[in-house]
């Protein structure tokens, strides 16, 4: 195998933690019906069935429909064991479009050569991954394939005659050291925030499971050797996207997901066509990936069908998905992204390359939280703030009395570098805080706003024009980069507490994060509390309103359950879940809802935030939100001023 050490840069970009901001396209068209009645899990066939009633019989697991005379198999497992493939691959070296990482040796099955293998074994993860990951030695007679992760001592069993991977501790398989199972303030990103305490709780073992749906995995066999060979996109599903790297083939080149070039569609089919063989696998695959790494099936409702595919059928889009049609498909994607799961987090992103880069992907139904969300954008950021204050928005001002500082920005934005080169980005910035918000936001990241907010308001402390107060406007904050907001709460309250849950295995985990906010070496939870790194003494509040999503959500939320700041605006969009990037096999990428939820702990139970944050005071009228003689004599009023 040939596999050049790829650069350790790249995949510590790629395993940032996002809460994606909001976009606001939207699908046009109408909802079918496929008239299929879905009744659920039963242990035997219900009684007096009618036409096209399907449910999931837990007996046998496998699902049935009446097609008015006898019940018809719809989908499930036809056979509980497999014969194993031993075959004999193409295999050939494919060099990646960017010369500096090297190449891949990809094995190639003759007559479905657009679908791919990855030789899987110790010597992959050591170069590619640098982890210490073994995986057991492979013959013509092999059953089972063991992965033993060595630094977290914990497996994950490959049965190749059952068709499943089963994990003892998933969480702990794909833990980046000794502490919590993911960092989700991603603490590596700079020198300026650290974690102070952290739990894990374990949750259940858990089986990918592609029984009723081959992906063909197999033994490779080349001359005396053996070799556990799986789909590429299996690989990238099952392995690459949990270190944020997920491997592109357009046919001719490979190519990583951070750095799609033009050349990816200019060099690839762009025929329209896919083969029979690549759409049902590329079907199969999308199947087993969202049964296990979509976050939002229980409230969704999803998790009443026993799999994805059942769902798929049932709803009446399996056909559009399996269709050799690449447009038809990605239209269909699109819709399982922004029509049926609507989150708001999902949303089909990139086309394959059997299309043109530029085609519009419309999709067929119109998401109802497009729609929602384009309304209020045009009530809050397009609406009342533009009329005020046109498009220079200011990122920092104090109210006429001089008693509370409003601090806002749009997007928790996040610049990979050191505290010495964000505070240099304030050396003059007087004239361009002004102007922040929308002109800066790629400029100025949210860290070294902070920084820069937290210095004007310490300034003033013991002096005539003491800041009392601080407004933490959320209110046209549609989300971003998980780091960045952990930096926010930190600055506010001293210190924060991350709860997540993996909502397939149940796993649950805390980490609590303190920050270097003025950038002095010293934290509040060293021997001497460094008062300069938070404004937790001041009267706190935090305005939201319909359109603050995902990371704008999650702060208000934990503000709100901190019991020191008050929210003030409207109920929050929602956004519970950390989106997470993925690739189908035909090369479309798109995001979703992941499994790792962020939750609120109380009484020892975590629970999604989901649904949204109420404010303790209302602001009905929306041009309130942005005067600030209002947000004044609202915030005096609270205080008793």
């Amino acid at each position: 195998m040939k596999i050049k050490k790829w650069p350790v840069l790249f995949m510590v970009i790629c395993l940032a933690f996002f809460f994606a901001a909001c976009s606001n396209g939207s699908s046009s068209g109408d909802d079918d019906n496929t008239g299929i009645t879905w009744l659920g899990p039963l242990p035997y066939p219900p009684e007096n069935p009618k036409y096209l009633w399907a449910y999931y019989n837990t007996a046998d697991e496998c699902s049935y429909i009446w097609d008015g005379k006898k019940w018809t198999l719809l989908s499930g497992k036809p056979r509980k064991t497999f014969d194993v493939k031993v075959v004999e691959l193409k295999n050939r070296v494919v060099p990646f479009a960017d010369p500096s990482i090297g190449s891949l040796e990809l094995g190639f099955m003759e007559g479905k050569e657009d679908i791919p293998y990855i030789w899987c074994n110790s010597d992959l993860f050591e170069n590619v991954f640098e982890r210490n990951i073994d995986v057991s030695s492979v013959n013509a007679d092999t059953k089972k394939v063991t992965f033993t992760n060595r630094d977290q001592n914990t497996t994950a069993e490959l049965d190749l005659t059952r068709h499943t991977l089963t994990f003892d501790n998933y969480d702990l398989f794909f833990r980046e050291d000794n502490t919590v199972y993911r960092d989700a303030a991603q603490t590596y990103f700079g020198d300026y925030m650290k974690m102070t305490d952290y739990s894990n709780i374990a949750g259940e073992p858990v089986v990918f499971d592609w029984s009723a749906q081959d992906i063909g995995v197999v033994i490779w066999k080349d001359g005396n050797s053996y070799d556990l060979a799986l789909p590429l996109q299996m690989a990238n599903d099952v392995f690459f996207s949990h270190y944020g790297i997920y491997i592109f083939y357009n046919g001719n080149k490979l190519y990583l997901s951070d750095s799609l070039t033009d050349d990816y569609w200019t060099s690839g089919n762009q025929s329209g066509t896919r083969s029979k063989a690549l759409a049902e696998f590329c079907y199969n695959e999308l199947c087993l990936n969202l049964d296990f790494n979509y976050g939002l099936k229980k409230i969704h409702g999803i998790d009443k069908f026993p799999d994805f595919n059942t769902y798929f059928i049932c709803s009446g889009i399996d056909k559009d998905l399996k269709s050799t049609n690449a447009t038809t498909f990605a239209n269909a994607l699109k819709d399982v992204c922004e029509f049926y799961f609507g989150d708001g987090h999902s949303n089909y992103v990139l086309n394959s390359h059997y299309l043109a880069k530029n085609a519009v992907i419309k999709g067929n139904h119109t998401s109802a939280f497009r729609k929602a969300d384009l309304e209020s954008k045009n009530t809050y950021p397009d609406g009342a703030r533009l009329a005020r204050y046109g498009a220079s928005v200011p990122g920092y001002e104090v109210t006429p009395d001089g008693k509370t500082a409003i601090v806002r920005f749009d997007e928790f934005t996040l610049e990979h570098e050191n505290k010495a080169a964000k505070a240099g980005h304030y050396d003059d910035i007087d004239g361009i805080i002004d102007s922040y918000v929308g002109t800066h936001e790629n400029t100025y990241d949210t860290v070294s706003l902070i920084h820069y907010v937290n210095k004007k308001i310490k300034e003033k402390d013991g002096g005539p024009e003491e800041i009392k107060n601080v407004v933490l406007d959320l209110s046209c904050n549609g989300g971003g980069a998980n780091h960045s907001a952990a930096f926010v709460l930190a600055w506010m309250l001293g210190e924060c507490t991350f709860n997540f849950t993996d909502s397939i295995t149940g796993a649950k985990w805390a980490a609590t994060y303190v920050a270097d906010v003025d950038f002095d070496g010293s934290y509040m939870s060293d021997a001497t509390p460094d008062a300069g790194d938070t404004i937790w003494e001041k009267n706190l509040f935090c305005l939201v309103s319909p359109y603050s999503f995902s990371a704008a959500n999650m702060v208000a939320a934990m503000l709100k359950a901190s019991g020191r700041v008050t929210i003030i605006g409207a109920l929050s969009e929602g956004g519970s879940s950390v989106v997470e990037f993925y690739s189908t096999a035909d090369g479309t990428f798109f995001r979703m809802s992941s499994k790792y939820v962020i939750s609120q702990n109380k009484n020892g139970s975590n629970y999604d935030i989901d649904r949204g944050v109420e404010p303790h005071y209302y602001i009905n009228k929306p041009a309130n939100f942005y005067d600030k003689a209002k947000i004044q004599a609202l915030v005096n009023s609270i205080n008793n001023d």
